[in-house]
């Protein structure tokens, strides 16, 4: 595990420079090793999924957490690196596409939405598999998908290197919904390359998945300082050039 130099003023923060391929949670994920390190009291700021390699920013205890996440929704930008299948068109935009999450350990949310969105007699209809008019089909367990009862969800990106068949894209999500990047990327027609859920062309051939968490800036932290940054150097796939 690699640790990511501290701000100043930031001392109840970590930030790891977190491998791709490795797990958050679990008896062998990051978290549990963290807080063998600084204590029981250590808990995610945010979340990166399994594929996803670079800043994980943990909290140290209770206060420090409160007030990571007060700041989060207006005060926190998150860069991504991705390599894509294809070149999104046009290079730069915004992608505002509702996201419905179908998160395995919190079914309960996904039901919610859809009643909101087409009451309990549909609700229930789509939950047990059944097509309901023009009502597109819910996610599988563990996946998201672009639905109109989903939530809001925004996702700027630009193309840093046209590689032909594939790209570089960095990405900024102003929302945090479960596979969100990954989701709207391949809503663009441009998947993340070799994504196990969303790459429909991925094959046992295709390369590794590069979703990489580049960079995290709290603008106005605690404590008086105009900023507080965190980099992970990105890997050689997600870097521009030769």
């Amino acid at each position: 595990m690699r640790f990511l130099p501290t701000p100043r003023g930031a001392e109840g923060y970590v930030a790891v420079d977190k491998p791709s391929g490795v797990a958050v949670h679990g008896p062998n994920g990051l978290l549990h090793e963290l807080r063998e390190k600084f204590g029981a009291g250590v808990a995610l700021v945010h979340r990166l999924d399994k594929e996803t390699s670079g800043v994980l920013l943990v909290a140290k205890n209770t206060e420090a957490l409160r007030a990571a996440l007060d700041a989060w929704p207006v005060s926190v930008t998150k860069t991504y690196r991705a390599v894509t299948r294809g070149v999104p068109v046009p290079r730069e935009g915004v992608v505002t596409e509702k996201l419905l999450e179908h998160r395995t350990g919190k079914p309960e949310l996904l039901k919610r939405a859809l009643k909101a969105a087409y009451g309990p007699a549909r609700t229930g209809h789509l939950l047990s598999g059944r097509r309901v008019g023009a009502i597109p089909q819910i996610p599988a367990p563990g996946r998201t998908a672009v639905h109109p009862a989903g939530r809001e969800a925004r996702t700027s990106y630009r193309v840093l290197e046209d590689r032909g068949e594939t790209a570089l894209v960095e990405l900024t999500p102003e929302t945090g919904r479960m596979h969100q990047l990954r989701v709207h990327l391949a809503h663009l027609g441009t998947p993340l390359l070799g994504d196990p859920l969303y790459d429909i062309a991925r094959t046992p051939s295709t390369p590794a998945p590069v979703l990489h968490a580049a960079r995290l800036v709290w603008t106005g932290p605690p404590g008086g300082a105009a900023a507080w940054t965190w980099e992970a150097a990105p890997p050689a796939a997600a870097r521009v050039g030769p």
